[in-house]
């Protein structure tokens, strides 16, 4: 293995990007606009070495959901730039206008565009930012951060498909973690399986799947976990899969829903409730007295995102349930069963997954045989299915163990990788009455991490004491870490708390989408991309 060292020759770049999902391609963005209006003026041009490190081979958004006919959930106008800049030359409407369908965009008379519009949106703002002198290393996949005596960061990265490594400079680091695919605590332990997939990679999976799948006329038994926009999408796309498949007759494809609420919920998108994405929402959000407090109206606006489906998905899904019904009373009327009802979806409400295991398959190959829990009548269940599916949510986490490996831990006063990031101005000890005090039942909030949904609305799985995804492996010394409304971590010092001034060649280190617990529900959303990335690239400007 090769690894190529940082020279004295090598440029120190002013801004290094771990990730370039939509985040930092929004980062990109607003650094383009400066350099543009840096030429108009004939000023100097700031942040003249940029680097964005990427782990993907090319730019990819949720490729594994980009399901036929699927929508957004937002307006197009809340894209990566317009609410920072609507003349910036990344916007939605400046990419139709590229692409020549502009007016057909018009007279389609939605402002939402379907998903596969917009992952190419986000493709050509990726590709116009790099035409632009933007820098991009795909393929890379960053393995150490650490701090140098000047004041730099040094970025470690490894190419993923020979092992080669590199090592660069940079004065600011900003880490756009995305999310790590989250499977509920049952199921994590015997992954990965090919029988075992997450909507993050449902496209070519579930080709794969059914593709090993041994030419008979058996029906099949799959499971759908989750009660969020991804599972009920999943779970409608497969069933029309299934239906094209030729089963026994008087069997059929069986299809399950598994979920903890009592029924699908709708997402709350009415105008009063979504401007809790809005920025302004997030300054109230970071500037309330205590994290209770912030708790407590996570909890009230969780319906406009967690574990909830769109109006629309909701009554197709209704719609194919209430005609299987209308089938079934035709057959027990007349005897008569239709050729292309093969599939039978069932709804198992308040029904938590105790344990999985791997078991042989009745068409071949390997099964996963699932033990349930019901929630409230305590009654315990098993069934093996062909395939099990999961909307449940991605971890937002991983920078959190970047940082704690690195020298820059004792930087920020990082003790672990348990951290929980506190706003600029709060106090540490939290004896703060919070401002909710009469909210009912307050003492019972919701966990708030840099753990979210998948952006498809899609409820995370609650933490158990044998989950993976809880506690850090018994990590029990919590690290509170300081972060500016600018999304910039302070060290101790920049924060005042140990008497001294800022130091001048202190690295900069800034966080997107992975701040939810200080700024806000919309942090892991697409909502505010182009203000936070003009809210970051202003400060970096500024310094």
């Amino acid at each position: 293995m090769s690894r190529q060292p940082q020279t004295d020759s090598a440029p120190i770049h002013d801004v290094i990007g771990l990730g370039f999902g939509p985040a930092n391609v929004a980062i990109a963005g607003a650094i383009v606009d400066k350099w543009s209006a840096a030429e108009t003026s004939s000023s100097h041009a700031p942040l003249q070495q940029v680097l964005f490190i990427e782990k993907q081979p090319e730019f990819r958004w949720h490729p594994g959901m980009l399901l036929p006919n699927s929508r957004m959930q937002i307006s197009f106008l809340k894209d990566l730039a317009t609410l920072r800049s609507p003349q910036s030359p990344i916007t939605f409407l400046a990419y139709l206008h590229s692409q020549d369908r502009l007016l057909n965009f018009i007279n389609r008379g939605s402002f939402t565009p379907t998903r596969k519009e917009y992952s190419d949106y986000l493709a050509w703002a990726a590709d116009f930012v790099q035409k632009r002198g933007v820098q991009v290393r795909y393929g890379e996949e960053v393995v150490a951060v650490s701090r140098l005596d000047d004041g730099t960061v040094e970025v470690r990265s490894r190419n993923v498909e020979n092992g080669e490594e590199f090592s660069r400079r940079s004065r600011n680091l900003i880490i756009s973690p995305g999310g790590t695919p989250k499977l509920p605590p049952a199921l994590s332990v015997i992954v990965p399986h090919p029988r075992v997939i997450h909507s993050a990679y449902y496209l070519s999976a579930v080709e794969d799947f059914f593709a090993s799948i041994p030419q008979s006329s058996e029906p099949l038994r799959i499971a759908v976990i989750g009660a969020g926009q991804s599972s009920t999408e999943v779970l409608l796309d497969l069933h029309s899969r299934l239906n094209s498949l030729a089963v026994s007759r008087g069997k059929k494809h069986e299809l399950d829903m598994i979920f903890r609420k009592g029924s699908l919920k709708p997402s709350d998108d009415t105008p009063f409730s979504n401007e809790i994405f809005d920025p302004a929402a997030t300054d109230m959000w970071y500037n309330l007295p205590s994290k209770r407090d912030r708790q407590a109206v996570l909890r009230e606006y969780n319906p406009t995102n967690y574990s909830v489906v769109n109006m629309r998905t909701i009554d197709s899904l209704y719609e194919v349930m209430y005609h299987q019904k209308l089938l079934d009373g035709i057959k027990e009327r007349t005897g008569r069963e239709e050729e292309s009802d093969r599939t039978r979806i069932n709804l198992r409400p308040y029904t938590s997954i105790f344990a999985a295991e791997i078991v042989p398959g009745a068409t071949g190959g390997e099964a996963v045989r699932l033990t349930f829990h019901g929630i409230h009548n305590r009654t315990v269940s098993q069934k093996t299915y062909d395939a099990v599916f999961c909307g449940t949510g991605y971890d937002r986490d991983s920078w959190t163990r970047l940082l704690a490996s690195s020298n820059l831990a004792e930087h920020f006063g990082i003790k672990s990788s348990a951290i929980e990031l506190v706003p600029e101005s709060e106090p540490v000890d939290q004896g703060t009455v919070p401002l909710f005090a009469d909210v009912e039942d307050v003492g019972v909030l919701s966990p708030v991490s840099s753990r979210s949904t998948d952006g498809f609305s899609t409820p995370p799985t609650p933490a158990t004491p044998q989950s993976q995804h809880s506690k850090l492996n018994g990590e029990t010394q919590l690290s509170k870490v300081r972060i500016s409304r600018s999304y910039r971590l302070l060290t101790p010092r920049a924060s005042g708390e140990d008497g001294q001034a800022k130091s001048a060649d202190e690295p900069r280190i800034y966080l997107q989408g992975c701040t939810q617990s200080t700024h806000g529900l919309s942090e892991s959303l697409l909502s505010i991309l182009g203000v936070r990335a003009g809210l970051v690239v202003d400060e970096l400007c500024e310094a």
